[in-house]
């Protein structure tokens, strides 16, 4: 589907003047739905002159304000540009020093690697062979109250939780389908498999080792919920000195193996045509799972 350029060009057009965002402001600080009355609306910003307010209320009305009995209450699209612009998501630049953390490198073992952020993503480069282990969209208010690790730990906590959503079938940005692939060869080197997430609707992409894919499974997070890690909240360059203990193998029989980890042998076949009907988590089976000597 996509979006007429015209109608997007309106859409953003009518924000263009401060006390339409004034007004939404006002509206979104009202919680519940509640409506508020004209009269209330216009004591809450900043005007003097009645006809001028009413005029910039009727451009936001039906798409970022809606009309009731009662008053007015903001809109979904509406709620969704205050929360953006509060967020300082379109007219702040984060701030971030770089910062060194522990690790595992899969390209040269080494173990330490240092955060730096060069306006567009912060990315985690290993301090020996220089290979960019991670990299993640660094948004202001990551950054807002925290130290550089608080805020690298906060980025990485969305990824999780974006790319989780993604092997679901639903794009964490939008809502819309997501198609999954499979990419291996040299092109993902050092990883065997790589799980790449699109969107259909808004172009949003999210890529990640299938190690990292798995990490979301239940059985997986349970397996290691029982030596005191916990895959939800440990941070993925910290948990990359447990996925380096993990085998992945290519099987002529199964599209794709993996044999994991540390004390226990799991064995996880997973189907590329369930990948590719987004449905990843459901159809990953755990089975011969013992421990080894």
């Amino acid at each position: 589907m996509e979006p007429e350029i015209p109608n997007v060009e309106d859409a953003f057009a009518v924000l263009a003047s401060s006390l339409r965002l004034q007004i939404l402001q006002a509206l979104a600080d009202e919680t519940d739905g509640i409506s508020r009355s004209f009269t209330d609306l216009y004591e809450a910003v900043d005007t003097s002159n009645t006809s001028q307010f009413s005029y910039h209320l009727n451009e936001l009305t039906d798409r970022y304000v809606q009309q009731t009995e009662e008053g007015y209450v903001i809109s979904d699209a509406g709620r969704r540009i205050i929360q953006s612009m509060n967020a300082g998501e379109y007219t702040l630049q984060p701030d971030f020093e770089p910062v060194t953390v522990s690790t595992h490198c899969p390209y040269c073992g080494e173990t330490s690697a240092e955060a730096t952020y060069d306006g567009q993503l912060a990315t985690v480069d290993c301090l020996s062979c220089e290979f960019t282990l991670l990299r993640y969209d660094l948004r202001p208010a990551h950054v807002e109250n925290r130290s550089p690790l608080q805020a690298l730990k906060a980025a990485d906590r969305q990824m999780r939780a974006e790319y989780g959503t993604a092997l679901t079938g639903v794009c964490p940005r939008c809502g819309g389908s997501i198609d999954l692939d499979v990419l291996t060869g040299s092109k993902v080197d050092p990883a065997t498999a790589l799980i790449v997430c699109d969107c259909r609707h808004c172009g949003t992409t999210l890529s990640a080792p299938v190690e990292i894919a798995l990490l979301h499974h239940p059985e997986v997070v349970s397996r290691y919920w029982d030596e005191d890690v916990n895959t939800v909240t440990t941070p993925i360059w910290e948990m990359l000195s447990h996925l380096a203990k993990w085998s992945v193998e290519l099987d002529e029989s199964e599209p794709l193996t993996v044999v994991a980890a540390e004390n226990e042998r799991i064995r996880i076949d997973v189907s590329c045509e369930a990948w590719a009907q987004a449905n990843l988590i459901d159809s990953v089976r755990l089975h011969n799972c013992r421990r080894t000597h």
